[in-house]
């Protein structure tokens, strides 16, 4: 088994406060995404609406994950046409997007 490394960049999500819960889900799923998916470069987006039946409290509502093959592919593709638009499209569905970062992490 060879090992590669992957950059996997992390936004922690805070859902706008005049929207419920499903309303945020709903938009996350069926319009963002449909925007973020098109990133050039992009091997994986995860969508992880928290559970708020088991946690009620969470001071997040969800986080995203978006897995290119290096840095510079996650930059490039941030810095395009369809990266612009996925930043855009943020503000209609969360106040706050906290502590996104890029962290390595191994293929295996």
């Amino acid at each position: 088994m060879s090992e590669k490394q992957a950059f996997k960049h992390v936004g922690l999500i805070y859902k706008k406060a005049d929207m419920s819960f499903e309303e945020f889900v709903d938009y996350w799923h069926n319009v963002h995404t449909k925007i973020t998916t098109k990133l050039p470069n992009l091997r994986k987006y995860v969508v992880n609406p928290i559970d708020r039946r088991e946690y009620p409290d969470s001071p997040i509502d969800g986080f995203s994950e978006l897995w290119f093959d290096s840095i510079e592919d996650a930059q490039a593709a941030f810095a395009s046409e369809i990266g612009q638009q996925a930043y855009n499209d943020v503000p209609n569905f969360a106040e706050n997007v906290a502590v996104t970062y890029i962290t390595e992490t191994q293929k295996f």
